[in-house]
């Protein structure tokens, strides 16, 4: 009999953790079911086309705003009546919520999953975040090198495993031409793309501030949607620099317009290891991004450059200095050597197995 599985996350909507879980959910074997504590489940996936194509099952928990007790009990039942015999929970929301659920049907194998650390600068969070471990006794996943150490203060006990993040390196086949003619760039205009949720945290009004002093003068292309677009959209008004700023919202086509930017910027204020970063440089794109998590051990040294966080000044003259000076190499040799997603996936399928 194989197995059945469920991936427990905050929301089902468009983003790094999230197409992790897809891919995981399409790639693995046995039987997928993916639960989103927030949200209806038509609603989710008339907003992400990807989510209707996927062969996992989908179930969305319409968590109300708030402490949900409740929660705990119907997710229970979901998962018994599933038959799950894994779970994996992403985030600290799904493994409070997902982990007791998992725990009260006699789920057999409970893996948390870290995409990130900054969120246990709050005592409070680590509190909690520990106590609960210490009950629900998950097996702790990190996805980036640097998180070992704080995963370990956080989940003292607990053994803390990494895995790290990886791309498919065949899933970038289109030609820089192809890709510019998607976005309607022209050639001869020096692109910067950012992808990402447009959130606070992902530093994209530092990438727009350093828009306005990058030489030669670069159009910028980002990808993604959040909270923040409004304000993110006034900014660049104020600057001077919305012709050149263009707010490309949710794309399911990301591996193929990548290869229109000259250069990828990812300008996080805290970060884990973001896919994006990994797909542009699979795509032979040069990557500038702040020296937060483990962006360090994941930006080609020899093709691209870090700046300290919060310093627009900083990332302008990184991004200028990329493309006045290129690097003969592709960036896409050192992905292939370090974050081929077949080691990804060998390794999720091991804690199947364990």
């Amino acid at each position: 009999m194989g197995h059945r599985v469920a991936h427990i996350v905050q929301r089902m909507a468009p983003g790094g953790l999230e197409v992790l879980v897809l891919e995981l959910s399409r790639q693995l074997p046995g039987d997928h079911l993916i639960v989103s504590l927030e949200g209806e489940a038509d609603a989710l996936a008339a907003a992400w086309p990807r989510l209707g194509e996927s062969a996992a099952a989908l179930a969305a928990m319409a968590k109300r705003p708030g402490l949900d007790a409740g929660l705990v009990l119907r997710l229970a039942a979901l998962l018994r009546e599933r038959g799950i015999d894994t779970a994996f929970t992403h985030h600290a929301g799904p493994m409070l919520y997902g982990g007791a659920a998992a725990r009260l049907a006699g789920v057999r194998r409970l893996v948390h999953v870290e995409h990130d650390v900054w969120q246990f600068d709050d005592p409070r969070r680590v509190r909690l975040m520990r106590r609960a471990a210490a009950i629900l006794r998950p097996r702790v996943v990190g996805v980036a090198e640097r998180m070992r150490e704080p995963l370990k203060r956080v989940y003292p006990g607990r053994t803390v495993e990494i895995i790290a993040n990886g791309v498919a390196l065949d899933r970038c086949d289109v030609d820089r031409a192809e890709a510019r003619r998607r976005l309607g760039l022209s050639e001869s205009a020096f692109v910067v793309g950012a992808v990402g949720r447009l959130e606070q945290v992902k530093g994209h009004d530092l990438l727009i501030e350093a828009a306005a002093s990058v030489t030669p003068e670069p159009v910028l292309c980002i990808v993604g949607d959040g909270s923040r677009r409004a304000d993110l959209e006034q900014l660049a008004r104020s600057l001077g620099v919305a012709e050149r700023v263009r707010f490309l919202g949710h794309r399911d086509d990301v591996a193929q317009i990548l290869p229109a930017f000259d250069v990828l910027c990812q300008p996080s204020r805290a970060e884990g290891l973001p896919l994006a970063v990994l797909e542009a440089q699979a795509c032979g794109v040069p990557v500038v991004a702040t020296d937060v998590g483990d962006l360090a051990s994941a930006v080609c040294p020899a093709t691209g450059r870090l700046a300290p966080p919060e310093n627009a000044a900083a990332l302008a003259a990184a991004l200028s200095a990329t493309f006045r000076q290129p690097s003969p190499v592709s960036p896409r040799v050192f992905i292939a050597a370090r974050f081929d997603w077949r080691n990804t996936l060998n390794a999720y399928s091991d804690l199947l197995k364990a």
